[in-house]
């Protein structure tokens, strides 16, 4: 079983399941995806909410419960900068990566990628059996 680090350095041993299941999905898969998001311009909370929607295609639900408390511990930590977008008012947020957060970014993808492969051998392995090949185009039809 593939193990992670820590905020704090220790190693930790974690289920690939875990990585979409319950409360670990804000502690791995947001904080990558918004750090990875970020990397590639700012943008406000909102923002970053529909990119991910479209980007995981509606499959992990983003709300601001946990967007927002987790851009703020980011924040807290280094890794993004926000500013407001009309110094004068509050109106938006708008947040970029810092040196930090690129430092992060490349950690957490690096123990990230066991999961991710062991995930989509997971999925081909039950798309397979469920849809023996030449089954698939049979099984859409069905209504």
């Amino acid at each position: 079983m593939p193990a992670i680090r820590t905020p704090g350095g220790k190693l930790t041993r974690i289920s690939a399941a875990d990585v979409v299941r319950g409360p670990i999905k804000s502690k791995t898969i947001f904080p990558v995806l918004l750090l990875n998001i970020l990397s590639q311009g700012p943008d406000h909370g909102y923002g970053l909410m529909q990119r991910i929607e479209r980007l995981t295609g509606d499959m992990l639900p983003v709300n601001t419960n946990t967007i927002y408390p987790l851009l703020r511990r980011l924040e807290e930590r280094g890794f993004v900068k926000g500013s407001w977008d009309h110094p004068s008012k509050r109106a938006r947020r708008v947040y970029e990566i810092t040196e930090s957060g690129r430092e992060r970014l490349a950690l957490i993808k690096g123990n990230m990628l066991p999961y991710l492969e062991m995930i989509v051998d997971a999925i081909v392995k039950l798309k397979a059996e469920l849809y023996p090949e030449g089954t698939v185009q049979a099984a859409r039809g069905v209504r």
